[in-house]
């Protein structure tokens, strides 16, 4: 009697494969994962530091006061350190620029242009009330001295 080498091993009958290993198996990273979550997270804190900046903006044409150019402000710089802290790889990633930061230095400059720009603004706008004040603080000291 013959026997032949045709038949199939019983593990494959089974429908095991022999070679399966645990490692074999496609997961993604818990790095990716981290990210991934890290990214969502700052996504939200960006948007929320986005709509306080945009609320401050509109504060700020109503009231164009030193005290609102400064609460704009931090509220910029918070943003703007939000996303280097976040390490905004994904703005590289999107293609931005081939060697991806510069990009990202130029947008900032911009932004820190702007903001001086707006301060000069601010500051021309509120002369005239500076000069006011100023008058009324010198005939406040003049009433002073009289009186003492």
């Amino acid at each position: 009697m013959k026997i032949g080498n045709n038949q199939r091993p019983f593990v494959e009958t089974l429908g095991l494969r022999e070679d399966t290993r645990a490692g074999d198996v496609k997961s993604p990273a818990f790095q990716d994962i981290f990210q991934q979550a890290n990214a969502k997270l700052t996504r939200a804190e960006l948007d929320k530091l986005m709509r306080q900046i945009d609320s401050l903006g509109n504060f700020l044409a109503r009231n164009m006061t030193w005290k609102a150019l400064q609460d704009y402000k931090e509220q910029v710089r918070r943003f703007l350190e939000q996303v280097v802290k976040g390490g905004f790889g994904a703005k590289e990633k999107q293609g931005f620029d081939r060697r991806g930061r510069m990009r990202l230095y130029k947008i900032v400059s911009q932004i820190d242009d702007l903001m001086a720009e707006l301060a000069e603004q601010v500051v021309a706008d509120e002369k005239e009330h500076l000069d006011l004040l100023a008058k009324i603080g010198d005939i406040r000291g003049l009433l002073l001295n009289l009186y003492f």
